[in-house]
């Protein structure tokens, strides 16, 4: 009976050590996701003229802007091989490393507007999707905060002398 009553105090103890390693691991998990979603210091990171660029399988996807503190202005078009393409001038703002902007484009001889967002780093720029609606003659996210940055597309930095 002592070797039984032995075993199992042995057993509760493996398991409560075993239960406080997982405990320090989720802590410690937690804390690593809070300081990765920390804004990002980026002030003087994004300013000036930058070109990303997406080329493969002849789809292009080009976008060119000019940073000017908060104040986001360029180009972004669309050529997908064998599709409609379309390109136009986005107009937004800058806040970290998200911009969002309007984009104001022509597609089909029709002018249209709609919100784009992207997430920006010094290497590339991947566009954020998400549901979308017509709010006032342009389409919007439903819910920007709700948004996928998908790298299928990710756009790579072509500027000159990054």
């Amino acid at each position: 009976m002592r070797i039984i009553n032995f075993g199992f105090i042995a057993l509760l103890c493996c398991a409560g050590c075993h239960q406080e390693q997982k405990k320090q691991v989720t802590s410690t998990k937690r804390n690593d996701t809070v300081q990765t979603t920390q804004p990002l210091d980026t002030a003087g990171f994004f300013s000036g003229k930058s070109t990303y660029q997406y080329l493969k399988n002849g789809d292009t996807i080009s976008l060119s802007i000019t940073v000017d503190g908060e104040k986001v202005q360029g180009d972004l078009s669309y050529a997908w091989k064998e599709k409609d393409r379309n390109s136009g001038h986005i107009d937004g703002v800058l806040k970290g490393d998200i911009l969002t902007a309007d984009y104001t484009f022509s597609s089909e001889g029709q002018e249209s507007v709609r919100q784009v967002i992207f997430k920006l780093s010094k290497a590339r720029a991947m566009e954020g999707y998400g549901a979308m609606e017509e709010k006032a003659g342009k389409m919007s996210f439903v819910d920007p905060k709700k948004i996928a940055f998908d790298e299928k597309f990710a756009l790579e930095n072509v500027t000159k002398g990054q």
